[in-house]
């Protein structure tokens, strides 16, 4: 490790990004940084370690495999919750209660309850962002959403009827349950009328979209709210700041880097989040001084992309096998009616460094932390035709993937700093 003065050990911080469209192997990454970490944690510690949610919501699924068997999708935690960290919503993480709930109920039955922290500024979604946005996607006809109502959600907050996570928790129960019921009966009635450019009523809505009660089900309302209450109750509010407390940080980012929101370029097929560096710079600049930063870029050995908007260097489904033959069939990417079918594609060396290189530029030269970018290459086994030696050059550290544990992977030590 890299030692402060007076003999202090540097906070470790690992950030794992997307190197192209997603569905890189983001989770394996994560457990891979944190069964490192694991294995230099004191046993008596419960965590020294903390998994940080940076973007998007929980329409991420990061898939981590154990080699005892041990399989889980990770959306609402953070992937290295199997080698003892704590999770942390931090403030551009969306989070979703009813979500968050199923998912603490899935945790907890395979190894323990999970323990999570949300920053205070942290927006939330409702059922009924995530119906409108079914709704929307199934009148567009295209696939651009994972259905979770996360644009939605965006689009509600701009338009200034939203309010922090915190701020709804703090109201009693009649005060939350009568919010919820402005937004649905107001809001999201106007919203439809939006998308439908027509006038919109509770009977029209029942009778033409087949949605009978649920929409304006008072269970779902009040359902909702406990489970929002649920949720104020298991996962504490607490500032940035609460991170230094941790030797191991890891910034978990979801999708990947050709999917940013902030690019003008296809932007209807993009998410609405930064899925770089840009923002977690900014966090640990804010909060860490002196820390060993590791930025590792996580991309397939070729490319995949869900569901609509341009692809490079793609490949037709009937020339898959032929390009591409130890393909299998992808067990967490199953094509569904809002993100349809996963689409492949030949990786190009040279714009995957370029665009990494051009992400990690954001870190800057002034920083308070030593920056250094890694990467790592999962889907060897699959493919293994990737020129793996010309991309050690601009990195420090090359991780290679051929299976879908983290003992699958090997480390390099690169020629770039």
């Amino acid at each position: 490790m890299h030692m402060l003065k007076k003999g202090k050990v540097m906070q470790e911080i690992k950030v794992i990004i997307g190197a192209s469209y997603g569905d890189e192997g983001k989770g394996l990454a994560t457990d891979f940084f944190g069964a490192q970490a694991e294995s230099r944690h004191p046993a008596h510690l419960t965590s020294d370690m903390v998994n940080v949610l940076t973007n998007g919501g929980p329409q991420r699924g990061h898939t981590v495999e154990l080699a005892d068997g041990r399989r889980h999708v990770f959306k609402h935690f953070g992937s290295a919750f199997f080698r003892g960290a704590v999770s942390y919503f931090d403030r551009a993480f969306m989070v979703n209660p009813m979500e968050f709930m199923r998912e603490y109920d899935a945790l907890r039955t395979v190894q323990a309850a999970p323990r999570a922290y949300m920053h205070p500024d942290c927006r939330f979604t409702t059922p009924w962002d995530m119906l409108v946005n079914q709704l929307l996607q199934e009148k567009r006809g295209i696939h651009n959403s994972c259905g979770f109502g996360i644009w939605e959600t965006v689009l509600r907050y701009q338009r200034g009827c939203g309010v922090p996570f915190s701020t709804f928790a703090a109201m009693n129960r009649d005060d939350r349950i009568a919010f919820l019921r402005r937004i649905r009966d107001g809001y999201f009635i106007r919203r439809i009328q939006e998308i439908e450019k027509m006038h919109f009523n509770q009977d029209s809505l029942k009778e033409d979209y087949g949605l009978q009660e649920f929409f304006f089900s008072e269970d779902l309302l009040c359902h909702f709210e406990e489970d929002c209450e649920s949720m104020r109750l298991l996962c504490p509010m607490r500032s940035e700041t609460f991170l230094r407390q941790f030797q191991t940080v890891i910034f978990e980012n979801a999708q990947g880097l050709l999917l940013d929101g902030n690019s003008k370029k296809d932007a209807e097929f993009t998410t609405p989040s930064t899925t770089g560096i840009k923002s977690v710079f900014q966090t640990v600049e804010n909060v860490f001084e002196g820390a060993d930063v590791e930025v590792c870029y996580v991309s397939r050995s070729y490319l995949t992309r869900h569901g609509d908007g341009k692809m490079e260097h793609e490949i037709a489904p009937l020339e898959l096998k032929k390009h591409l033959p130890g393909v299998r069939k992808d067990l967490t990417n199953i094509e569904n009616c809002f993100q349809g079918r996963l689409r492949y594609g030949m990786m190009d060396t040279d714009s995957l460094t370029g665009r990494i290189l051009s992400d990690f530029a954001a870190c800057g030269s002034t920083a308070k932390n030593l920056y250094r970018p890694s990467l790592m290459i999962t889907h060897l086994n699959e493919y293994a035709g990737i020129d793996t030696d010309a991309l050690a050059g601009p990195f420090g550290s090359l991780y290679l993937s051929d299976g879908r544990t983290s003992a699958d992977i090997t480390a390099f030590c690169g020629r770039g700093a």
